[in-house]
């Protein structure tokens, strides 16, 4: 008897799970994307979309997914987990077990004195896009936030656009999860580039666009469906990525929230979502074979921001995140960054033609003792 995945989410996680899915199932499974456009988005290159610098980052499906996986285009509205049926604004979708791959979208933005856009997906950051190359010469842009989105919008802004006075609102510091050093490193080299770093709201002055990137709440999707979530709406699932109460949902991505010790060091971003989907796709794949899924064990080797073009930071961390002594700056940390970039869609086509090739590094070795 075939068995009908469906993934919600077209996002990293969710593809690199549909793939590992459709690879490795041998015929067994029947694989669903669902997604609510027809191409992939790179969110990670969405801030040089809004500042100008290429067009808006996507890629056909064809290129990244497995021949075994039907795309499903369409808006999903509620999950009906007692009856295993995901609901679209215009059809339904049974299923046997789902991966719940929705993702998050940026906090919202407000209507203030100026015009605020946040950029978090791909609809906000075209609409900042055309907002941005509205603006006249002399025009000021302040970009609320100042954590890796942030640093890179404000930068690649100062960059496109020379003839704009860019600032950036920093109130917790700058690239915190660079460490206290690195962050230093990332504010004196925005300073450099002419970008006015402000760390208190009283200081900033009149400008004509403001940009948001102070951090991601989890889709809506599992709230509207009565699906357990945490205070940003992120769907808490298990060790093992499984829903409490419903061990056929299995949950991967920024939009899922890892509880217990295997999550504590988790954060938001493709560096994550890549290996929660692969391991999501295992999960799912052990309880059709009958075997008992094994928790999650990942962690982090770096963390990579660009400067603009030519410049970056490249800070090596421990599987917990925690930053190291060693970083890489300048054009060599730049070419490392957009070398990730490109390693992300690598992997999730890599994935579709070697399924199971996708490795990932291990957690923090403490929590592998709990």
């Amino acid at each position: 008897m075939t068995l009908q995945v469906v993934v919600v989410g077209g996002g990293y996680a969710g593809v690199m799970a549909a793939n590992r899915l459709a690879g490795r199932s041998t015929g067994a499974l029947e694989v669903v994307l669902v997604n609510d456009r027809p191409e992939f988005v790179e969110r990670i290159r969405l801030h040089e979309h809004a500042a100008g610098t290429r067009a808006l980052p996507t890629v056909p499906y064809a290129r990244l997914l497995h021949p075994g996986v039907r795309l499903e285009v369409g808006r999903a509205v509620r999950i009906d987990a007692d009856g295993r049926r995901l609901v679209l604004a215009d059809r339904e979708l049974g299923f046997d077990h789902l991966v719940y791959a929705a993702g998050s979208v940026g906090r919202g933005a407000t209507q203030g004195a100026a015009e605020e856009l946040e950029i978090g997906t791909a609809e906000p950051a075209a609409r900042a896009h055309a907002a941005v190359a509205a603006l006249p010469p002399g025009a000021a842009v302040l970009v609320r936030g100042a954590g890796h989105t942030g640093i890179e919008l404000a930068a690649e802004l100062r960059q496109r656009r020379a003839d704009l006075a860019v600032h950036l609102l920093a109130r917790d510091g700058v690239g915190r999860v660079l460490g206290p050093r690195g962050g230093q490193v990332a504010e004196a080299r925005l300073r450099r580039l002419g970008v006015t770093v402000h760390h208190d709201e009283r200081t900033l002055p009149p400008v004509d666009l403001t940009l948001r990137t102070v951090g991601f709440t989890g889709a809506t999707l599992a709230a509207d469906s009565g699906l357990p979530v945490d205070d940003a709406g992120r769907l808490l699932v298990g060790g093992d990525l499984r829903v409490p109460g419903y061990p056929y949902v299995v949950g991967a991505g920024d939009g899922v929230h890892v509880t217990g010790p295997a999550g504590a060091h988790l954060r938001m971003g493709c560096a994550m979502a890549l290996p929660l989907g692969a391991h999501a796709a295992d999960v799912v794949l052990a309880m059709v074979a009958g075997r008992p899924p094994q928790r999650l064990d990942a962690g982090f080797v770096l963390q990579c921001v660009s400067l603009g073009r030519g410049d970056g930071i490249i800070q090596l961390v421990r599987p917990d995140d925690s930053a190291r002594s060693v970083r890489l700056r300048g054009r060599p940390a730049a070419a490392v960054k957009e070398l990730v970039c490109r390693s992300t869609l690598w992997s999730l086509a890599g994935e579709a033609r070697r399924p199971g090739s996708f490795r990932w590094a291990a957690g923090p070795r403490e929590l592998a003792r709990r």
